[in-house]
């Protein structure tokens, strides 16, 4: 149960940072196999700016320990860019790629 709440204060995160920079369309799919959830965003591209500040945040490594003393004691519409802390210590991986004039953003979580 936990888990899955996890899993969706990523979605919920990541979909508002996404939509406040003004994507006009926005896919989100969750994809489970054993340990591993893979979250995958589909959207069109947004301003470099925004590109280069996620690529800022998610170079920290996951806070495990950040789970257990309480990831959901933190409230939403905190100061900006907190959120995305958030759903940093809560994924593993953190990649996007650009195709077909989307761009593709991959968050991967080992529970």
């Amino acid at each position: 149960m936990v888990e899955n709440q996890k899993i969706c204060r990523v979605i919920e995160e990541f979909s508002l940072y996404l939509l406040e920079a003004e994507v006009e369309e926005l896919s989100v799919s969750v994809s489970k196999k054993g340990n591993r959830v893979s979250i995958l965003f589909i959207c069109n591209p947004i301003e470099e700016d925004l590109l280069n500040e996620l690529n800022e945040i998610f170079k920290r490594k996951r806070q495990h320990e950040f789970e257990v003393y309480g990831w959901e004691l933190i409230g939403q519409g905190d100061a900006e860019g907190h959120e995305l802390m958030l759903v940093n210590n809560l994924v593993d991986y953190f990649t996007y790629y650009f195709r077909d004039g989307k761009v593709y953003f991959n968050l991967v979580r080992y529970e």
